[in-house]
C-alpha cells in the first residue's frame, strides 16, 4: 500500500502544471516527462499497446504514440515500421511486412503482449484520443513518422485535445508546420546523433530564437559505464547541458534529457544540473530514482 500511494503521490505531483507554456524547472518536481515508445518502453511493459499507455500515464508521464499509416489509412501508434520485433508469435505472412502494407483489420489480430501481459493489440490514433478526452488531466507525445499532417490534425481537431498534445520531432520545419495547423499544440524538437550534431542542432535552434519549438530534447547517448556512479556519465558534456539549460530558460523553452541508460545516480546527477524533464524507457525505474532524490531534500 505505501508503494502504490507513493506512486500516486508522485503522479500527481509530477503532472501539476501541465498545460503551462512552458513552466519553468523547479526543485521539488519533475515536470512534462515521456515515457517512452507507448509508455511501457518495451522493458517494464509490452510497447504501444493500450496497457503501456495506461502505464505511462498513471506514472504521471506523457505516454509517446509513434504515428504509423496503415494499408487502409488508419493512423495507428507503432514505433517500427514493420511487427517483427514486438509481434508475439507473429504469423509468418506478416514476418517483414510493412504496416503500410497491412490493413487496420489484420493488425488487430496481431498479439504485440508478453507472455505475462498478452492479447495486446496496436491501439489507433483515434482510440488515443477519445482515451485523452475522457481525462482531460492527460497528456501524450506524438512522434512523427508517416501520416499528413493535415490528417493528424483533422484529427486532433476532431476530438479537441490539441492543449494535451506534443509533437516531437528532427524537423524543425515540420513542426512549425503543425504549429500553424494546432496552434495550441506543444512541439518538441529532439536532438540525437553524435555529440557534435547535438550541439550543431542546439545552436540552429537558438539562432532561430526556437520559432515554433516549445521544447528541446537532448539525447544522452553512450553511459561510459567505467566512470564512478554519482559523475557525469555521458558523451553530452555536462557543461553543455547546463549552457543549454540556461538558454532554453531565458527563451521560455523547456528543455529535456532522453538518458538511454541510467542508474538512480544517474538521474541524481542530471538533476543536479537543474534539468526537470526527462524522456525514459523505465518509468518505474525513474519515478523510483527521482522519489529517492527528492526524499532526500526533505527538511
Amino acid at each position: 500500500m505505501k508503494g502504490t500511494m507513493l506512486k500516486m503521490t508522485m503522479g500527481v505531483s509530477m503532472i501539476c502544471g501541465l498545460f503551462a507554456a512552458a513552466e519553468a524547472p523547479r526543485p521539488d518536481k519533475i515536470i512534462l516527462w515521456e515515457a517512452h515508445r507507448g509508455g511501457g518502453g518495451g522493458y517494464e511493459m509490452p510497447e504501444s499497446c493500450c496497457l503501456s499507455f495506461e502505464y505511462g500515464w498513471l506514472h504521471g508521464g506523457r505516454p509517446e504514440a509513434d504515428v504509423n499509416l496503415t494499408k487502409d489509412g488508419v493512423m495507428v501508434s507503432l514505433h517500427d515500421s514493420n511487427l517483427n520485433r514486438i509481434g508475439r508469435n507473429l504469423p509468418e505472412q506478416f514476418r517483414d511486412k510493412p504496416i503500410s502494407e497491412i490493413t487496420w483489420a489484420e493488425l488487430q489480430t496481431i498479439d504485440i503482449g508478453w507472455d505475462a501481459y498478452p492479447n495486446q493489440h496496436v491501439p489507433s490514433m483515434e482510440m488515443l484520443f477519445k482515451r485523452l478526452q475522457q481525462f482531460p488531466d492527460r497528456h501524450m507525445i506524438i512522434d512523427y513518422k508517416t501520416a499528413s499532417l493535415e490528417q493528424l490534425a483533422e484529427l486532433i481537431h476532431r476530438y479537441g485535445v490539441g492543449r494535451q498534445l506534443t509533437l516531437a520531432s528532427w524537423n524543425r520545419q515540420l513542426l512549425r508546420e503543425m504549429k500553424k495547423l494546432v496552434p495550441e499544440i506543444r512541439t518538441k524538437h529532439w536532438l540525437g546523433g553524435s555529440v557534435k550534431d547535438i550541439m550543431d542542432e542546439f545552436h540552429v535552434d537558438q539562432k532561430e530564437n526556437f520559432e515554433g519549438i516549445t521544447e528541446v530534447q537532448l539525447h544522452l547517448n553512450k553511459l561510459d559505464h567505467a566512470k564512478a556512479l554519482g559523475t557525469w556519465r555521458y558523451e553530452l558534456p555536462r557543461d553543455f547541458a547546463a549552457e543549454a539549460l540556461a538558454v532554453t530558460l531565458k527563451a521560455d523553452v523547456l528543455l529535456q534529457v532522453l538518458p538511454w541508460e541510467f542508474e538512480q545516480a544517474d538521474i541524481a546527477a542530471i538533476l543536479d544540473v537543474g534539468i526537470r524533464s526527462f524522456a525514459v524507457d523505465y518509468p518505474h525505474k525513474f519515478t523510483q530514482s527521482c522519489a529517492v532524490y527528492f526524499g532526500g531534500t526533505w527538511q
